[in-house]
């Protein structure tokens, strides 16, 4: 289920939602604690990526692994030996929107990703979807949701205590390509994601409340909020 809107408000640059009390600093002790022996499966676009870019800087032992793709479309794999914890980022499927460059040799959509996990307790998956389907008709992300909804919903039948996160698409610059990339677009999939995954047991991280709370107008938000999304994901799991 989806928070109320609005969720919540930034103050000193830091997220306080609503409609729980959400620790503003967590010390690298407990955030080991957390996710040690976790396989955390991150899928979806460069928000999402921001994520592996940043939880190095609260965990000290996390070290990536260089499995020689080709830019920053690469897989990103993030190891940390001592506390047995896996953290992956993997780009979604088609549509793909890039200047540059990338393999498709591994190619997969998400709901075909939610399909070779076989889950359990300590399995996390992390989704975001929305930046490269503006362009496009809006049949094409719906389709893709629902889609993505049936994957979580078989997971749940084989391993139901698996964790499933969805992070809603943020805001983004008023002054590239609006006609095709603008948040006139992005409200409607962010609406259209409310409704989708409505009534299914998973985490909620509304980055679209938090970037329009900040007033951030840049399709990856700054720091701050990237932290308040890693705190978000943190009080899900702990």
């Amino acid at each position: 289920m989806y928070p109320p809107f609005p969720g919540g408000y930034f103050f000193n640059n830091v997220w306080h939602p609503v409609f729980c009390n959400l620790s503003t600093y967590e010390p690298h002790s407990l955030v080991d604690k957390c996710l040690s022996d976790k396989l955390i499966y991150l899928m979806g676009d460069s928000t999402i990526r921001q994520w592996i870019e940043y939880l190095p800087s609260i965990m000290k032992g996390l070290k990536f692994l260089n499995l020689h793709g080709i830019g920053w479309h690469k897989t990103h794999l993030a190891l940390d030996m001592n506390l047995n914890t896996y953290i992956q980022w993997k780009k979604h499927g088609h549509p793909f929107v890039t200047m540059s460059f990338f393999t498709v040799k591994d190619y997969t959509s998400v709901p075909q990703e939610i399909d070779r996990l076989a889950g359990g307790p300590y399995t996390v998956i992390v989704i975001a979807l929305g930046q490269h389907f503006r362009p496009f008709p809006i049949t094409l992300f719906i389709r893709r949701l629902l889609n993505v909804r049936k994957a979580i919903e078989r997971l749940f039948v084989r391993s139901p205590d698996t964790k499933v996160i969805i992070k809603s698409e943020n805001t983004r610059e008023v002054n590239t390509d609006v006609e095709r990339f603008s948040d006139f677009h992005g409200y409607i999939q962010y609406l259209l994601a409310k409704d989708i995954f409505q009534g299914l047991n998973v985490g909620i991280i509304d980055a679209w409340d938090m970037t329009v709370a900040l007033g951030s107008f840049d399709v990856h938000p700054a720091s701050s909020v990237i932290k308040s999304q890693i705190n978000m994901f943190l009080e899900f799991l702990c």
